[in-house]
């Protein structure tokens, strides 16, 4: 398998400036769950032949990758610098000069809601449309336009998540954000029927000067669900060092709220695996202790959880191809085979390294450590 890379600086607007060679590091990743970074540094000589300026904020780096011989180049992200540093290295005297950057949600910290009318910080929507309706509000209207005009767009409403109520006066727009996403997480949990709302800012085509971002929601997943296709397994070369766990420890079977007593079916587990939480809910319907006793089963039931490591693999004889990229990706649901079990699990985070030689690192993990 032989993976190929450009990495091109831009300007502000993403016009390219110079295409950057010998390239000494490069770390960069890609999460549903936060910014994506770059961390990529060269020698400082061969940088400064191709530029006329050290730096400047909002100059970005364009990363392009491509899997395989023969698969087209895609761009894996395109990174807002905030950060540069020079030093030299002690093991040979050589100038390095190195950098820092954040993927395009990085624009969506610069902007607190503002505007005091009351329509604009207080919504009643579906948190999809409402998510687009605050950035719309915040870097595209004409008051205030904190996006350059032609750079920035907002995809159309499409009315997928739950409706509700909030207030955002003085709140930073990425935290809104933030938090209406972990909305949609917890009203799923709930009910499975309202739908979990991820958004990202995306790179594109169009808009002024060819290039552009675009603010764009997706329900249920961020990526595809792939669990018809692709096994990853230790077997099938494409998983590593996996764990599977089931934790029964604190597990409640049967929640009684007033008079209404829900149990799950793990209850006939063992004959010792009747566990009863009440919660005295008396003065409340029987819908509300309905709710409230299955809300109990839900956050006290069993717990279970892989932890998944997913490789790039060229595949070869009885092993399946998993390139990334091309047989999956960020945000994708894959199938897991591990330990006697079948479960799903979501690529949450992406890592991708280069070193001085050329030689290339992705992995992928199902969980993120923090946001």
């Amino acid at each position: 398998m032989s993976s190929s890379w450009e990495f091109w600086l831009c300007d502000d607007a993403g016009r390219r400036i110079t295409l950057l060679q010998e390239i000494g590091f490069v770390a960069i990743t890609r999460s549903t769950r936060g910014y994506g970074t770059i961390h990529l540094g060269l020698p400082y000589e061969t940088y400064m032949q191709g530029v006329a300026t050290v730096f400047q904020p909002d100059w970005r780096i364009d990363a392009w990758r491509s899997p395989e011989h023969g698969i087209p180049m895609r761009r894996e992200g395109s990174f807002l610098l905030r950060k540069y540093r020079i030093y030299d290295r002690d093991t040979d005297d050589v100038r390095v000069i190195e950098f820092n950057g954040r993927s395009p949600l990085e624009i969506l910290r610069r902007w607190s809601v503002i505007n005091p009318i009351k329509s604009f910080f207080r919504k009643k929507l579906p948190i999809d449309d409402m998510m687009k309706a605050i950035v719309t509000e915040s870097f595209v209207s004409p008051t205030p336009r904190v996006a350059p005009a032609g750079e920035f767009e907002v995809d159309g409403n499409m009315s997928l998540g739950p409706t509700v109520t909030r207030s955002f006066f003085g709140k930073v727009v990425l935290d809104i954000l933030k938090e209406l996403k972990a909305t949609s997480f917890s009203m799923n949990e709930i009910t499975p029927t309202d739908r979990r709302i991820f958004f990202d800012v995306v790179e594109g085509p169009g808009l002024l000067n060819g290039f552009g971002y675009t603010f764009r929601t997706y329900a249920d997943l961020r990526g595809t669900d792939r669990t018809g296709g692709l096994i990853f397994s230790v077997e099938n070369g494409n998983l590593k060092a996996p764990a599977y766990e089931e934790n029964y420890l604190e597990e409640t079977t049967e929640a009684q709220s007033g008079k209404t007593a829900v149990q799950s079916p793990d209850i006939n587990l063992s004959r010792w695996n009747r566990i009863l939480e009440y919660w005295d809910g008396a003065s409340s319907t029987p819908t509300e202790q309905n709710a409230r006793a299955n809300a109990i089963l839900r956050d006290k039931g069993k717990k279970l959880s892989v932890d998944a490591t997913f490789l790039n693999t060229p595949g070869g004889r009885n092993k399946p191809r998993s390139l990334y990229g091309v047989d999956w990706d960020l945000g994708d649901l894959l199938r897991v085979q591990y330990g006697g079990k079948n479960v799903t699990a979501e690529v949450e985070i992406v890592y991708l390294a280069l070193d001085e030689s050329g030689r290339e690192t992705v992995t992928a993990k199902n969980t993120v450590g923090a946001e």
